[in-house]
């Protein structure tokens, strides 16, 4: 299945820059938890589907930074 991924990076605001970084990517998949697994090995993955054809994966990563992944089903 084809997905437009969202993947925003949270971190503390430090010297006026935005506490957030977005990137947009797509990609084909059948199991989104499997491929964020596979690019962020070893971290603890929390899923959520907050709307039909929306699965959004959150976990800290690096030096505990929140990172959300958002995958949008892509007719």
């Amino acid at each position: 299945m084809k997905y437009e991924l969202i993947i925003t990076k949270h971190q503390p605001s430090c010297g006026g820059k935005s506490p957030t970084e977005s990137k947009i990517e797509s990609v084909v998949t059948d199991d989104p938890v499997a491929y964020t697994q596979k690019r962020n090995p070893d971290v603890k993955l929390e899923v959520s589907y907050p709307e039909k054809g929306v699965t959004k994966i959150e976990f800290a990563a690096g030096d505990d930074y929140l990172q959300t992944y958002e995958f949008s089903e892509d007719d």
